[in-house]
C-alpha cells in the first residue's frame, strides 16, 4: 500500500481549513485503495511531519508517500520548502520514498472551474 498526503498551504480562517479537510475527504473517497492524509503548510494544523509521523503510526510498513501539492502554482513553497521538509523527514525514516508531485497548474479543468465561477455572479 502507498499514502497519499495532500499539502495544502494552510489558513487562519476556519471556513478555509474546513474547504480543504473536505478536498482530501473527496479524494479518499475516489482512492479507497490508497491511504490518504492531509496536511498544511503553515498557518493550521496538522502540518507536514507531523501528519507523516501520523501516517507511520497507523502505517508502519509503508514503503511510498506520494506528496501532493493542492497549490495553483510551482512558487517558493514548491520548489524549496515542501523539498527541504521532505530532505528532513527522509533523513528521519530513511525506509520511506518521498515523491513529490506539481502543482495544480494549467488545467483546463481550472478554465472551466473558472467560467463555472463567472456564470454564478
Amino acid at each position: 500500500m502507498e499514502a497519499v498526503l495532500i499539502i495544502g498551504h494552510g489558513s487562519r480562517s476556519l471556513e478555509a481549513q474546513s474547504d480543504f479537510k473536505n478536498i482530501v475527504g473527496m479524494v479518499k473517497k475516489k482512492l479507497t485503495d490508497k491511504f490518504v492524509k492531509g496536511a498544511h503548510m503553515e498557518n493550521a494544523e496538522p502540518n507536514i511531519p507531523d501528519t507523516v509521523e501520523s501516517i507511520l503510526k497507523e502505517k508502519p510498513d509503508l514503503k511510498l508517500i506520494k506528496v501532493i501539492p493542492y497549490f495553483l502554482y510551482s512558487g517558493i513553497h514548491i520548489k524549496e520548502d515542501i523539498p527541504e521538509i521532505l530532505v528532513e523527514l527522509k533523513e528521519k525514516y530513511p525506509q520511506v520514498e518521498f515523491k513529490l508531485g506539481n502543482a495544480l497548474g494549467k488545467e483546463e479543468a481550472l478554465a472551466d472551474i473558472l467560467i463555472k465561477r463567472m456564470s454564478e455572479i
